[in-house]
């Protein structure tokens, strides 16, 4: 397990011993005005990109990091967030999350990552930066005292950062290609629904789901794309301000665009679980 996890497991579990004893009345979901959030992740992911060549228009290669590229994609990373409730039914929030997957692997085909070709046989170290940042606004048609229904809507940003460096040998010489790279800096608008059970003053349990699709195109800017997610969580309560959840994360975003610093286009997704700690005020 990767030494991020480790450490917030522990650290929650120590905060779990400190406080769980202590018989006070919580927080509950839903009188809060300010959630802070910190959880560990450790997703599955699913990558694919595409990267052309600018200056022909030549498309590249469409690479799966994984198959291609050797890269591990069974890799963990951290989160935090924060939400503001400014009104009873109103919310505001954020959420930020890193990951970072690295391969290297001599390929069985040629292939084109935007203006270098790398024939088969080829040894590709790759490195995809991913930055997720979802920012939503919620409403809650149904609020409770055991249950909180809201429609959300906001948006959903992608930061990709790819790098390609490749060496090849040709008759016993090694010949060292050029770097290829790319940069994408995505903003999806994402519209979902929300739900929150509170089976008691320290249990809860909840769903939240997202979807949308756009295409856009200018000349000089080129852009279609469609994301889901899907989320389920579940928490206890062990101090007044503190809880200690777990949930399970899917999620997919496809685009093509044409950018300044991207043409092509990337199709990830992950899904895998996580826990988390929320303080509540």
């Amino acid at each position: 397990m990767a030494p991020i996890v480790v450490r917030f497991l522990c650290a929650a579990l120590v905060a779990a011993t400190s406080f769980g004893a202590a018989a006070q009345q919580v927080v509950r979901p839903g009188e809060e005005k300010f959630t802070l959030m910190l959880g560990a992740f450790l997703p599955a992911f699913n990558t694919k990109v595409q990267v052309d060549n600018e200056q022909t228009g030549t498309r590249g290669d469409n690479v799966d990091l994984g198959d291609d590229l050797g890269t591990d994609q069974d890799t963990s990373g951290g989160w935090f967030g924060a939400e503001w409730r400014f009104a009873p039914r109103h919310r505001v929030g954020f959420t930020f999350a890193r990951f970072t997957l690295n391969g290297e692997r001599a390929i069985d085909r040629q292939l084109q990552i935007g203006d270098e070709v790398y024939p088969a046989g080829a040894t590709l170290s790759s490195r995809l930066r991913i930055e997720i940042i979802p920012i939503a606004y919620s409403y809650s048609l149904l609020k409770r005292s055991h249950d909180e229904l809201a429609l959300t809507a906001g948006l959903h940003w992608s930061r990709l950062t790819f790098n390609v460096q490749g060496t090849a040998s040709l008759n016993n010489a090694q010949d060292s290609s050029n770097e290829a790279s790319a940069k994408a800096n995505v903003p999806l608008p994402l519209l979902g629904v929300r739900y929150d059970h509170h089976f008691s003053e320290r249990w809860s349990a909840g769903a939240n789901v997202g979807v949308f699709s756009l295409r856009y195109g200018k000349e000089e800017f080129e852009f279609e794309g469609e994301l889901w997610s899907v989320r389920l969580h579940a928490e206890y309560r062990f101090a007044r301000n503190f809880s200690l959840g777990a949930a399970i994360d899917g999620f997919n975003v496809s685009v093509e665009a044409s950018q300044n610093q991207w043409s092509g286009g990337f199709d990830y997704g992950y899904w895998g679980p996580q826990i988390y700690l929320s303080a509540r005020f």
